[in-house]
């Protein structure tokens, strides 16, 4: 994903959330304006129309950062 003056741009591969449904899917295609996502769950490709000057319907998903735990015997 790329924030600009002129926007918000998802890019091939991008790891997204529907904000209204919270399912999740990976960006297959862009096309000026057009994202289209391939859903995680239901392998069903969806059309989602990003505006320059209005929220997107889908958000980038960022890994969470595990904590490492700590091993027997160490401090």
């Amino acid at each position: 994903m790329e924030t600009t003056a002129d926007g918000t741009y998802f890019w091939e591969g991008d790891h997204v959330r529907i904000k209204r449904t919270g399912e999740t899917g990976r960006v297959n295609a862009t096309a000026g304006g057009v994202v289209y996502v391939l859903m995680d769950d239901t392998n069903e490709s969806r059309l989602f129309a990003a505006y320059v000057d209005e929220d997107a319907s889908i958000e980038l998903v960022t890994p969470a950062v595990e904590e490492p735990t700590p091993r027997d015997g160490t401090r």
